[in-house]
């Protein structure tokens, strides 16, 4: 039986999807475009509300969906390779025993472990990415 949360989600991807005309909903960068990769638009409002109907859906998908899923809308924007390495490595585990990994304890350590962590998917110009950082 589904919670009250997982229905109302599962109602307002819905409701998405026949407003984008599409069966998977747009990634976040291209639905609201005019919101910051790390603004607060993301964590209140109608960015916030988007970013939960978008994990509702991602998190039904294996890697290999999401992978596919983020192909068609390479090269990834520089400042969400991120928040695709979030999506594409959930759960957070080690595939070999199981265990949750450690995630890096500095915010500019993450960051980079997660787009490394799907560099060898082409999904984005890597060198790019790491100048990008670099430069940030």
């Amino acid at each position: 039986m589904a919670s009250d949360l997982e229905a109302f989600l599962a109602e307002q991807l819905a409701k998405e999807l026949a407003t984008q005309a599409r069966t998977t909903p747009v990634p976040p960068w291209i639905r609201f475009p005019e919101i910051e990769r790390y603004s607060i638009g993301w964590r209140m409002g109608s960015g916030e509300s988007y970013l939960m109907v978008w994990w509702a859906f991602a998190e039904r998908l294996d890697t290999e969906d999401l992978v596919t899923y983020f192909r068609e809308f390479a090269p990834l924007p520089l400042a969400w390779v991120d928040f695709a390495g979030m999506a594409i490595d959930l759960p957070l585990r080690d595939a070999v025993t199981g265990t949750a990994r450690e995630e890096p304890e500095d915010w500019g350590d993450a960051v980079r472990a997660r787009g490394d962590s799907i560099a060898h998917l082409a999904l984005f110009d890597a060198a790019a990415w790491r100048a990008y950082l670099d430069a940030g």
